[in-house]
Protein backbone atom coordinates (compact mmCIF):
# COMPACT_ATOMS: atom_id res chain seq x y z
CA UNK A 1 0.00 0.00 0.00
CA UNK A 2 1.65 3.46 -1.44
CA UNK A 3 1.43 6.02 1.75
CA UNK A 4 0.41 8.83 -1.34
CA UNK A 5 -2.70 6.97 -1.77
CA UNK A 6 -4.08 7.38 1.80
CA UNK A 7 -3.12 10.84 1.80
CA UNK A 8 -5.31 11.80 -1.27
CA UNK A 9 -7.88 9.97 0.38
CA UNK A 10 -7.87 12.44 3.61
CA UNK A 11 -6.89 15.84 1.86
CA UNK A 12 -7.19 17.40 5.57
CA UNK A 13 -4.15 16.30 6.92
CA UNK A 14 -2.12 18.95 4.72
CA UNK A 15 -4.93 21.54 5.57
CA UNK A 16 -8.06 21.28 7.79
CA UNK A 17 -9.86 23.29 5.37
CA UNK A 18 -10.18 20.56 2.63
CA UNK A 19 -12.77 18.96 4.82
CA UNK A 20 -14.85 21.58 3.27
CA UNK A 21 -14.12 20.55 -0.12
CA UNK A 22 -15.20 16.60 0.53
CA UNK A 23 -17.96 16.09 -1.43
CA UNK A 24 -20.08 14.45 0.88
CA UNK A 25 -19.84 17.31 2.73
CA UNK A 26 -20.70 20.05 -0.33
CA UNK A 27 -23.49 17.46 -0.95
CA UNK A 28 -24.79 17.77 2.33
CA UNK A 29 -23.96 21.51 2.31
CA UNK A 30 -26.30 22.09 -0.88
CA UNK A 31 -29.40 19.74 0.17
CA UNK A 32 -32.77 21.59 0.41
CA UNK A 33 -33.31 19.43 3.11
CA UNK A 34 -30.18 17.98 5.51
CA UNK A 35 -30.43 15.91 8.30
CA UNK A 36 -28.33 15.45 11.26
CA UNK A 37 -28.80 11.95 12.77
CA UNK A 38 -30.12 11.81 16.52
CA UNK A 39 -27.62 8.42 16.72
CA UNK A 40 -24.67 11.24 15.89
CA UNK A 41 -24.56 12.62 19.67
CA UNK A 42 -23.97 8.77 20.81
CA UNK A 43 -20.42 8.66 19.13
CA UNK A 44 -18.13 9.51 21.61
CA UNK A 45 -15.23 9.60 20.41
CA UNK A 46 -13.55 10.10 24.22
CA UNK A 47 -11.99 6.79 25.22
CA UNK A 48 -10.42 3.63 23.52
CA UNK A 49 -13.27 2.45 21.85
CA UNK A 50 -14.43 0.69 18.64
CA UNK A 51 -17.95 1.21 17.12
CA UNK A 52 -19.72 0.04 14.38
CA UNK A 53 -22.16 1.61 12.33
CA UNK A 54 -24.61 -0.42 10.70
CA UNK A 55 -27.71 0.42 8.00
CA UNK A 56 -29.38 0.04 5.02
CA UNK A 57 -27.48 1.18 1.64
CA UNK A 58 -27.92 4.65 0.68
CA UNK A 59 -29.07 5.76 4.50
CA UNK A 60 -26.22 8.11 4.95
CA UNK A 61 -23.40 6.34 6.49
CA UNK A 62 -20.88 7.57 4.95
CA UNK A 63 -22.06 11.51 5.10
CA UNK A 64 -22.17 11.19 8.82
CA UNK A 65 -18.44 9.97 8.88
CA UNK A 66 -17.74 12.62 6.80
CA UNK A 67 -19.62 15.12 9.33
CA UNK A 68 -18.05 13.63 12.37
CA UNK A 69 -14.91 13.93 11.12
CA UNK A 70 -15.55 17.65 10.30
CA UNK A 71 -16.72 18.46 13.58
CA UNK A 72 -13.62 16.92 14.75
CA UNK A 73 -11.21 19.86 13.12
CA UNK A 74 -13.82 22.47 13.92
CA UNK A 75 -13.28 21.88 17.12
CA UNK A 76 -9.46 22.07 16.79
CA UNK A 77 -8.77 18.67 16.60
CA UNK A 78 -5.42 17.95 15.13
CA UNK A 79 -6.54 16.76 11.17
CA UNK A 80 -3.36 14.64 11.10
CA UNK A 81 -5.41 12.55 13.59
CA UNK A 82 -8.45 11.54 12.02
CA UNK A 83 -7.54 8.40 9.21
CA UNK A 84 -10.68 7.71 6.69
CA UNK A 85 -10.88 4.94 4.44
CA UNK A 86 -13.19 3.34 2.27
CA UNK A 87 -12.92 -0.51 2.92
CA UNK A 88 -13.82 -1.56 -1.29
CA UNK A 89 -10.50 -2.42 -2.93
CA UNK A 90 -8.97 -4.45 0.73
CA UNK A 91 -9.16 -7.88 0.18
CA UNK A 92 -8.40 -9.41 3.53
CA UNK A 93 -7.59 -9.08 7.13
CA UNK A 94 -3.92 -8.94 6.96
CA UNK A 95 -3.70 -6.23 4.37
CA UNK A 96 -6.18 -4.29 6.43
CA UNK A 97 -4.13 -4.58 9.31
CA UNK A 98 -0.73 -3.08 7.10
CA UNK A 99 -2.91 -0.33 5.65
CA UNK A 100 -4.08 0.85 9.43
CA UNK A 101 -0.28 0.48 10.62
CA UNK A 102 1.11 2.65 7.98
CA UNK A 103 -0.99 5.28 9.23
CA UNK A 104 -0.21 5.02 12.39
CA UNK A 105 3.70 4.58 11.75
CA UNK A 106 3.27 8.29 9.85
CA UNK A 107 1.48 9.74 12.26
CA UNK A 108 3.42 8.92 15.50
CA UNK A 109 5.91 11.63 14.35
CA UNK A 110 3.17 13.91 15.60
CA UNK A 111 2.34 14.93 18.97
CA UNK A 112 -1.33 14.64 18.12
CA UNK A 113 -3.20 12.83 21.27
CA UNK A 114 -5.56 11.04 20.82
CA UNK A 115 -6.19 8.89 17.26
CA UNK A 116 -9.62 8.76 15.22
CA UNK A 117 -9.75 5.96 12.58
CA UNK A 118 -13.02 5.61 10.69
CA UNK A 119 -13.38 2.76 8.33
CA UNK A 120 -16.45 2.93 6.08
CA UNK A 121 -17.71 -0.97 4.20
CA UNK A 122 -15.64 -2.68 6.86
CA UNK A 123 -17.66 -5.87 5.69
CA UNK A 124 -16.27 -5.80 2.41
CA UNK A 125 -13.07 -7.13 3.83
CA UNK A 126 -12.76 -10.59 4.50
CA UNK A 127 -11.86 -11.58 8.38
CA UNK A 128 -11.19 -8.02 8.84
CA UNK A 129 -11.58 -8.56 12.58
CA UNK A 130 -8.36 -10.71 12.62
CA UNK A 131 -6.75 -7.43 11.08
CA UNK A 132 -8.07 -4.69 13.69
CA UNK A 133 -7.54 -7.94 16.07
CA UNK A 134 -3.99 -8.36 15.90
CA UNK A 135 -3.51 -4.36 16.12
CA UNK A 136 -5.00 -4.04 19.25
CA UNK A 137 -3.42 -7.19 20.57
CA UNK A 138 0.10 -5.50 19.85
CA UNK A 139 -1.00 -1.81 21.84
CA UNK A 140 -0.89 -0.38 18.42
CA UNK A 141 -4.77 0.83 18.96
CA UNK A 142 -4.21 2.49 22.60
CA UNK A 143 -5.51 6.14 22.08
CA UNK A 144 -7.72 5.28 19.62
CA UNK A 145 -11.30 5.74 18.80
CA UNK A 146 -12.78 3.79 15.74
CA UNK A 147 -15.95 3.45 13.92
CA UNK A 148 -16.65 1.00 11.56
CA UNK A 149 -19.29 0.86 9.38
CA UNK A 150 -21.05 -1.86 7.25
CA UNK A 151 -24.40 -2.17 5.14
CA UNK A 152 -25.36 -5.69 6.03
CA UNK A 153 -25.76 -6.62 9.75
CA UNK A 154 -24.74 -10.03 10.07
CA UNK A 155 -21.35 -9.77 8.18
CA UNK A 156 -20.22 -7.08 11.36
CA UNK A 157 -22.22 -8.66 13.84
CA UNK A 158 -20.45 -12.06 13.43
CA UNK A 159 -16.91 -10.47 12.58
CA UNK A 160 -17.16 -8.43 15.68
CA UNK A 161 -18.19 -11.20 18.21
CA UNK A 162 -14.49 -12.34 17.74
CA UNK A 163 -13.33 -9.27 19.43
CA UNK A 164 -14.84 -9.66 22.67
CA UNK A 165 -12.96 -7.54 25.64
CA UNK A 166 -10.71 -5.18 22.80
CA UNK A 167 -13.36 -2.80 21.94
CA UNK A 168 -13.46 -0.90 25.38
CA UNK A 169 -16.70 -2.45 26.50
CA UNK A 170 -18.40 -1.35 29.29
CA UNK A 171 -22.04 0.53 30.04
CA UNK A 172 -22.77 2.09 26.58
CA UNK A 173 -23.14 0.45 23.75
CA UNK A 174 -21.27 0.26 20.93
CA UNK A 175 -23.04 -0.95 17.81
CA UNK A 176 -24.86 1.41 16.56
CA UNK A 177 -27.36 1.08 13.76
CA UNK A 178 -27.96 4.10 11.74
CA UNK A 179 -31.87 3.78 9.84
CA UNK A 180 -33.32 5.57 7.61
CA UNK A 181 -35.54 8.95 9.80
CA UNK A 182 -38.38 8.07 11.98
CA UNK A 183 -41.31 10.45 11.01
CA UNK A 184 -40.18 12.58 14.20
CA UNK A 185 -36.98 13.20 12.40
CA UNK A 186 -38.22 13.82 9.04
CA UNK A 187 -41.33 16.09 10.69
CA UNK A 188 -38.27 17.69 12.51
CA UNK A 189 -36.12 17.95 9.63
CA UNK A 190 -38.63 19.12 7.41
CA UNK A 191 -40.78 21.68 9.33
CA UNK A 192 -38.30 24.09 11.16
CA UNK A 193 -40.95 25.08 13.88
CA UNK A 194 -41.42 21.28 14.87
CA UNK A 195 -37.35 21.44 15.43
CA UNK A 196 -38.05 24.42 17.50
CA UNK A 197 -40.84 22.87 19.52
CA UNK A 198 -38.72 19.43 19.99
CA UNK A 199 -35.70 21.26 21.41
CA UNK A 200 -37.86 23.73 24.05
CA UNK A 201 -40.05 20.51 25.30
CA UNK A 202 -36.59 18.30 25.15
CA UNK A 203 -38.34 15.95 22.93
CA UNK A 204 -34.73 14.42 22.21
CA UNK A 205 -34.73 12.85 25.10
CA UNK A 206 -35.69 8.88 25.40
CA UNK A 207 -36.57 9.23 28.89
CA UNK A 208 -38.78 12.07 28.27
CA UNK A 209 -40.74 10.79 25.28
CA UNK A 210 -40.90 7.26 27.31
CA UNK A 211 -42.25 8.67 30.22
CA UNK A 212 -45.15 10.72 27.91
CA UNK A 213 -45.48 6.93 26.16
CA UNK A 214 -46.33 5.56 29.43
CA UNK A 215 -48.63 7.92 30.52
CA UNK A 216 -50.91 7.43 27.58
CA UNK A 217 -51.33 3.83 28.52
CA UNK A 218 -52.18 4.87 32.07
CA UNK A 219 -54.71 7.01 30.30
CA UNK A 220 -52.71 10.37 31.35
CA UNK A 221 -51.91 13.03 28.48
CA UNK A 222 -48.76 14.99 29.03
CA UNK A 223 -49.27 19.25 28.12
CA UNK A 224 -46.84 18.22 25.42
CA UNK A 225 -49.24 15.82 23.47
CA UNK A 226 -52.07 18.88 23.11
CA UNK A 227 -48.88 21.22 22.25
CA UNK A 228 -48.58 18.78 19.03
CA UNK A 229 -52.23 18.36 18.55
CA UNK A 230 -52.10 21.88 17.24
CA UNK A 231 -49.43 20.54 14.53
CA UNK A 232 -51.95 18.50 13.49
CA UNK A 233 -52.96 19.29 10.13
CA UNK A 234 -49.43 19.76 9.10
CA UNK A 235 -48.38 16.54 10.31
CA UNK A 236 -51.17 14.87 8.13
CA UNK A 237 -49.30 16.33 5.00
CA UNK A 238 -46.19 15.79 6.57
CA UNK A 239 -47.11 11.56 6.89
CA UNK A 240 -48.61 11.83 3.73
CA UNK A 241 -45.09 13.29 2.44
CA UNK A 242 -42.99 10.47 4.39
CA UNK A 243 -45.47 7.57 3.13
CA UNK A 244 -43.84 8.31 -0.17
CA UNK A 245 -40.05 9.12 0.59
CA UNK A 246 -39.57 6.99 3.86
CA UNK A 247 -36.36 8.13 5.35
CA UNK A 248 -33.59 8.42 2.97
CA UNK A 249 -32.17 11.86 2.73
CA UNK A 250 -31.59 11.39 -1.36
CA UNK A 251 -35.10 10.68 -2.39
CA UNK A 252 -36.23 12.99 0.73
CA UNK A 253 -33.75 15.58 -1.30
CA UNK A 254 -35.25 15.08 -5.03
CA UNK A 255 -38.74 15.32 -4.01
CA UNK A 256 -38.78 18.70 -2.02
CA UNK A 257 -36.77 20.18 -4.48
CA UNK A 258 -38.02 18.69 -8.01
CA UNK A 259 -41.61 17.12 -6.36
CA UNK A 260 -40.88 13.49 -7.26
CA UNK A 261 -38.04 11.50 -7.11
CA UNK A 262 -36.08 9.80 -10.29
CA UNK A 263 -36.38 6.41 -10.91
CA UNK A 264 -32.28 5.83 -11.05
CA UNK A 265 -32.63 6.89 -7.23
CA UNK A 266 -34.98 3.75 -6.99
CA UNK A 267 -32.63 1.35 -9.09
CA UNK A 268 -29.04 2.69 -7.26
CA UNK A 269 -30.94 1.08 -4.08
CA UNK A 270 -31.32 -1.94 -5.52
CA UNK A 271 -28.94 -2.66 -7.17
CA UNK A 272 -26.63 -2.14 -4.06
CA UNK A 273 -29.07 -4.11 -1.96
CA UNK A 274 -28.77 -7.20 -5.00
CA UNK A 275 -25.28 -6.92 -4.62
CA UNK A 276 -25.36 -7.30 -1.28
CA UNK A 277 -27.35 -10.19 -1.17
CA UNK A 278 -25.71 -11.58 -3.75
CA UNK A 279 -22.51 -11.86 -1.63
CA UNK A 280 -24.17 -14.37 0.57
CA UNK A 281 -25.32 -16.63 -2.74
CA UNK A 282 -28.87 -15.24 -2.49
CA UNK A 283 -30.12 -15.63 -6.01
CA UNK A 284 -32.10 -12.38 -7.33
CA UNK A 285 -35.17 -14.18 -8.95
CA UNK A 286 -35.35 -15.95 -5.68
CA UNK A 287 -35.33 -11.99 -3.88
CA UNK A 288 -38.34 -11.88 -6.32
CA UNK A 289 -40.45 -14.39 -5.78
CA UNK A 290 -40.15 -14.15 -2.21
CA UNK A 291 -40.77 -10.01 -1.87
CA UNK A 292 -43.59 -10.67 -4.15
CA UNK A 293 -45.35 -13.56 -2.20
CA UNK A 294 -44.74 -10.77 0.73
CA UNK A 295 -45.96 -7.50 -0.81
CA UNK A 296 -49.33 -9.65 -1.43
CA UNK A 297 -49.71 -10.92 1.77
CA UNK A 298 -48.61 -7.82 3.70
CA UNK A 299 -50.12 -7.14 6.80
CA UNK A 300 -51.48 -10.42 7.12
CA UNK A 301 -50.31 -14.17 8.99
CA UNK A 302 -47.55 -16.12 7.04
CA UNK A 303 -45.73 -19.28 7.51
CA UNK A 304 -42.61 -20.17 6.31
CA UNK A 305 -44.18 -23.22 4.52
CA UNK A 306 -46.81 -21.02 2.93
CA UNK A 307 -44.21 -18.54 1.88
CA UNK A 308 -41.78 -21.41 0.55
CA UNK A 309 -44.54 -23.04 -1.72
CA UNK A 310 -46.06 -19.73 -2.86
CA UNK A 311 -42.21 -18.53 -3.86
CA UNK A 312 -41.67 -21.89 -5.64
CA UNK A 313 -38.50 -22.25 -3.01
CA UNK A 314 -38.98 -25.82 -2.16
CA UNK A 315 -38.19 -25.72 1.97
CA UNK A 316 -39.75 -23.62 4.77
CA UNK A 317 -35.98 -23.58 5.97
CA UNK A 318 -35.21 -21.60 2.56
CA UNK A 319 -37.78 -19.29 2.52
CA UNK A 320 -37.09 -18.28 6.33
CA UNK A 321 -33.25 -17.99 5.15
CA UNK A 322 -33.91 -15.53 2.59
CA UNK A 323 -36.34 -13.47 4.84
CA UNK A 324 -33.93 -13.17 7.43
CA UNK A 325 -30.92 -12.31 4.64
CA UNK A 326 -33.32 -9.21 4.06
CA UNK A 327 -33.63 -8.58 7.37
CA UNK A 328 -30.03 -8.11 7.93
CA UNK A 329 -30.14 -6.15 5.12
CA UNK A 330 -32.29 -3.70 6.61
CA UNK A 331 -35.68 -4.22 4.52
CA UNK A 332 -37.20 -6.54 6.29
CA UNK A 333 -38.88 -6.52 9.43
CA UNK A 334 -40.61 -10.19 11.54
CA UNK A 335 -43.15 -9.82 14.08
CA UNK A 336 -43.75 -13.42 15.83
CA UNK A 337 -47.20 -14.67 17.90
CA UNK A 338 -46.87 -14.61 21.72
CA UNK A 339 -48.61 -17.43 23.56
CA UNK A 340 -51.19 -14.98 26.48
CA UNK A 341 -50.87 -17.73 28.89
CA UNK A 342 -47.17 -17.83 28.99
CA UNK A 343 -45.96 -14.71 27.73
CA UNK A 344 -43.64 -15.81 25.54
CA UNK A 345 -42.41 -16.66 22.21
CA UNK A 346 -43.95 -19.04 20.01
CA UNK A 347 -42.31 -19.11 17.00
CA UNK A 348 -44.37 -21.89 15.73
CA UNK A 349 -47.24 -20.16 15.01
CA UNK A 350 -47.55 -18.01 11.59
CA UNK A 351 -45.52 -14.75 11.58
CA UNK A 352 -46.08 -11.05 9.98
CA UNK A 353 -43.37 -9.34 7.76
CA UNK A 354 -43.09 -5.82 7.60
CA UNK A 355 -41.04 -3.04 5.43
CA UNK A 356 -38.78 -1.13 7.44
CA UNK A 357 -38.89 2.14 5.36
CA UNK A 358 -41.48 4.00 2.87
CA UNK A 359 -39.17 4.34 0.48
CA UNK A 360 -37.51 1.24 0.46
CA UNK A 361 -41.20 -0.40 0.05
CA UNK A 362 -41.91 1.47 -2.88
CA UNK A 363 -38.71 0.14 -4.74
CA UNK A 364 -39.21 -2.80 -4.19
CA UNK A 365 -42.72 -3.73 -4.99
CA UNK A 366 -42.27 -1.09 -8.31
CA UNK A 367 -39.27 -4.33 -9.19
CA UNK A 368 -40.67 -7.36 -8.70
CA UNK A 369 -44.34 -5.57 -10.42
CA UNK A 370 -42.11 -4.50 -13.11
CA UNK A 371 -43.71 -0.89 -12.85
CA UNK A 372 -41.96 1.41 -15.76
CA UNK A 373 -42.28 4.47 -13.38
CA UNK A 374 -41.90 4.37 -9.75
CA UNK A 375 -42.83 7.47 -8.40
CA UNK A 376 -45.89 7.44 -9.99
CA UNK A 377 -45.86 3.67 -9.17
CA UNK A 378 -45.50 5.01 -5.18
CA UNK A 379 -48.12 7.64 -5.46
CA UNK A 380 -50.58 5.19 -7.01
CA UNK A 381 -50.44 3.24 -4.31
CA UNK A 382 -50.78 5.28 -1.54
CA UNK A 383 -53.99 7.09 -3.12
CA UNK A 384 -55.65 4.00 -2.39
CA UNK A 385 -57.10 3.59 1.36
CA UNK A 386 -56.53 -0.26 2.10
CA UNK A 387 -53.21 0.13 0.65
CA UNK A 388 -51.85 3.33 2.64
CA UNK A 389 -53.41 1.40 5.87
CA UNK A 390 -50.99 -1.60 5.17
CA UNK A 391 -47.98 0.46 4.50
CA UNK A 392 -49.00 2.54 7.92
CA UNK A 393 -48.93 -0.67 9.73
CA UNK A 394 -45.67 -1.39 8.66
CA UNK A 395 -44.28 2.24 9.80
CA UNK A 396 -45.82 1.82 12.79
CA UNK A 397 -44.30 -1.41 13.63
CA UNK A 398 -40.60 -0.48 12.70
CA UNK A 399 -41.08 2.68 14.88
CA UNK A 400 -42.21 -0.31 17.52
CA UNK A 401 -39.49 -1.63 17.43
CA UNK A 402 -37.30 1.37 18.00
CA UNK A 403 -38.93 2.16 20.80
CA UNK A 404 -38.55 -0.82 21.89
CA UNK A 405 -34.51 -0.45 21.72
CA UNK A 406 -34.58 2.85 23.52
CA UNK A 407 -36.73 0.82 26.12
CA UNK A 408 -33.89 -2.12 26.70
CA UNK A 409 -30.52 -0.60 24.91
CA UNK A 410 -28.21 -3.36 24.34
CA UNK A 411 -25.70 -4.88 21.78
CA UNK A 412 -27.41 -7.99 21.93
CA UNK A 413 -30.95 -6.33 21.54
CA UNK A 414 -33.57 -9.02 19.46
CA UNK A 415 -36.50 -7.03 18.77
CA UNK A 416 -38.67 -10.98 19.08
CA UNK A 417 -37.97 -10.57 22.70
CA UNK A 418 -39.98 -7.62 23.28
CA UNK A 419 -42.70 -6.90 20.53
CA UNK A 420 -44.93 -9.28 19.45
CA UNK A 421 -48.66 -9.78 18.14
CA UNK A 422 -51.26 -11.65 20.04
CA UNK A 423 -54.21 -14.27 19.45
CA UNK A 424 -56.84 -12.84 22.06
CA UNK A 425 -59.43 -15.96 23.90
CA UNK A 426 -62.08 -14.20 22.31
CA UNK A 427 -60.50 -14.97 18.89
CA UNK A 428 -59.61 -11.17 18.19
CA UNK A 429 -56.01 -10.54 17.43
CA UNK A 430 -53.92 -7.07 18.98
CA UNK A 431 -51.85 -5.80 16.03
CA UNK A 432 -48.70 -4.95 18.95
CA UNK A 433 -47.77 -6.28 22.29
CA UNK A 434 -44.73 -4.39 23.90
CA UNK A 435 -43.21 -5.65 26.55
CA UNK A 436 -42.55 -3.01 29.63
CA UNK A 437 -39.59 -2.60 31.64
CA UNK A 438 -41.35 -4.51 35.01
CA UNK A 439 -42.81 -7.22 32.51
CA UNK A 440 -45.86 -5.95 32.24
CA UNK A 441 -47.90 -6.53 28.39
CA UNK A 442 -49.35 -3.50 26.70
CA UNK A 443 -51.45 -3.45 23.93
CA UNK A 444 -51.70 -1.54 20.84
CA UNK A 445 -54.24 -1.21 18.17
CA UNK A 446 -54.28 0.13 15.00
CA UNK A 447 -57.23 1.49 12.78
CA UNK A 448 -55.99 3.87 9.88
CA UNK A 449 -60.13 5.14 9.29
CA UNK A 450 -61.73 7.63 8.90
CA UNK A 451 -64.24 6.66 11.98
CA UNK A 452 -64.05 4.80 14.72
CA UNK A 453 -66.73 2.44 16.29
CA UNK A 454 -67.15 0.99 19.29
CA UNK A 455 -66.26 -2.66 18.12
CA UNK A 456 -63.29 -1.80 17.11
CA UNK A 457 -61.63 -1.68 20.72
CA UNK A 458 -63.15 -5.26 21.54
CA UNK A 459 -59.62 -7.08 20.74
CA UNK A 460 -57.72 -4.40 23.69
CA UNK A 461 -60.74 -5.04 26.01
CA UNK A 462 -58.58 -8.28 26.86
CA UNK A 463 -55.90 -6.05 28.45
CA UNK A 464 -55.47 -4.49 31.09
CA UNK A 465 -53.32 -1.18 29.29
CA UNK A 466 -53.96 -0.68 25.84
CA UNK A 467 -53.87 2.37 22.86
CA UNK A 468 -55.46 2.65 20.03
CA UNK A 469 -54.07 4.38 17.24
CA UNK A 470 -55.95 6.42 14.91
CA UNK A 471 -56.17 8.15 11.90
CA UNK A 472 -57.22 11.69 13.50
CA UNK A 473 -59.23 10.82 16.31
CA UNK A 474 -58.29 12.00 20.14
CA UNK A 475 -60.14 10.73 22.84
CA UNK A 476 -60.34 8.51 25.89
CA UNK A 477 -62.89 5.74 24.81
CA UNK A 478 -63.68 3.84 28.70
CA UNK A 479 -60.14 2.07 29.58
CA UNK A 480 -57.84 3.34 26.31
CA UNK A 481 -56.49 6.23 25.27
CA UNK A 482 -57.15 6.60 21.27
CA UNK A 483 -54.39 9.03 19.84
CA UNK A 484 -53.78 9.95 15.84
CA UNK A 485 -50.23 7.46 14.83
CA UNK A 486 -48.99 10.58 13.61
CA UNK A 487 -49.02 12.35 17.28
CA UNK A 488 -47.80 8.81 18.93
CA UNK A 489 -44.92 8.31 16.04
CA UNK A 490 -43.36 11.93 17.14
CA UNK A 491 -43.18 10.51 20.80
CA UNK A 492 -40.89 7.69 19.45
Amino acid sequence: MDFSHLSRLNPWWKNGSEIYNDEKIKSFGAAKIRWEPRLKHYLVFDRDKIYTLRGPRQVGKTTLCKILIKELIEQGTDPKSIFYYSCDLVPNGEELSELIALYLDWVAAFDVGRKYIFLDEISNVKNWENGLKHLVDIGSMRNTSTLLTGSHSIDIKKSIERLPGRRGEGEETLDKILLPMKFAEFAETVNPSLKVLFDKEQLRSNHKRQEIIQGLFEGKIDPVVRTLQVYQEDLNTLFTQYLITGGIPKPINEFFTTGKINNSTYEIYIRSLMGDLARWQIPEIAIKQVLSSIILKLTTNVSWNSLAAEADLGSHNTASKYVQSLENSFVLNTLYAINPSKGTLNITKDKKVYFKDPFIFHSLRSWVSGSGNYFESSVDHINDPTDKSKLVECIVHSHLVRLMYNTFPSDVFAPEDHIFYMKTKRGTEIDYVLRSKNNELLAIELKYQNQLQSSDYKSLSSMKKGIMLSKDTFEIEGNYMTIPVTLFLLLI
